[in-house]
């Protein structure tokens, strides 16, 4: 059974419209939980659908096994910190 706490997954984009990648020194990091289990994820782009914003994530601790991929942001479920420089 899936937890309610879990990180709702998000379907890829077609052919990779409307999507904004981040350069290596814009992180953006994510906390949230999958299948129950806490992960820290990295941002490697998003895209914004119909009000919401999905990221693409790739999770730590164990990359290897990680559930990567695309989820919609909840800010009830996942906590976002945001490094990257603000624009002049």
């Amino acid at each position: 059974m899936r937890d309610k706490r879990d990180a709702e997954a998000a379907p890829a984009p077609d052919g990779g419209v409307g999507v904004h990648a981040y350069a290596p020194d814009e992180v953006v990091r994510i906390n949230l939980r999958i299948a129950g289990m806490p992960y820290r994820g990295v941002a490697r782009a998003h895209r914004d659908v119909d009000g919401r914003r999905a990221y693409n994530l790739f999770l730590w601790p164990r990359p290897d096994l990680a559930p990567h991929g695309w989820y919609w942001f909840d800010e009830a479920r996942m906590t976002r910190r945001d490094y990257r420089r603000p624009e002049p």
